[in-house]
């Protein structure tokens, strides 16, 4: 439990901001009625981050986190222009929908580097860190499922007042833009 406790708290407190952001912008064009292939959205960040953890664990992966640290907000970035853009997945092809999720999974390798140097101290580098690792994101996703449904709850409150999903998707993605280019100036590594 206390893994999984741990994996929740990681993705929901706001020292991981950039989590929480990176959601936020990702969910920019959708309400609740669209909560299912949001959560798979989610789930292709969560094994993304697994298994940058799952390698680090077994100290495969190393990173240098000057770089990591400024990589991380370029994911906001990319994700908001992606929104400010236009780009409806849910009324996109297939080819651009599958798409979305195969750079949500690589943005979540970019954002498990954030956090494996510290899970591959705190691991024991042998078999048995994989069901904390398990546990840990299960965690993680149940932290970001909690921070979907109250951003899409807020996004649906707001389709009630009458706000359009275009309008929505240029202030959620100008928002996070604006906040993300700020934290990449602040973890500039050059």
């Amino acid at each position: 439990m206390k893994d999984i406790l741990l994996g929740a708290s990681h993705i929901t407190d706001f020292e991981g901001l950039d989590h929480i952001l990176f959601l936020v912008a990702l969910a920019a064009s959708f309400d609740l009625t669209k909560l299912g292939r949001m959560a798979l959205l989610a789930t292709a960040f969560t094994i993304g981050h697994s298994l940058t953890l799952l390698l680090a664990g077994f100290d495969v992966v190393r990173s240098l986190i000057e770089y990591v640290e400024f990589l991380i907000p370029l994911t906001i970035v990319g994700t908001a222009v992606f929104q400010i853009s236009g780009f409806n997945v849910i009324n996109s092809t297939k080819v651009l929908r599958k798409s979305m999720y195969l750079f949500t999974l690589l943005f979540g390798l970019i954002h498990g580097l954030g956090f494996s140097s510290f899970y591959r101290i705190s691991s024991s580098q042998d078999s048995s860190f994989i069901i904390p690792l398990l546990k840990f994101n299960l965690g993680v996703e149940i932290g970001q499922l909690v921070i979907l449904l109250v951003t899409l709850s807020l996004f649906s409150f707001g389709r009630a007042l009458g706000i359009h999903e275009r309008s929505q998707q240029l202030v959620v993605g100008g928002a996070t833009l604006g906040l993300a280019v700020i934290m990449a100036f602040e973890n500039w590594p050059f």
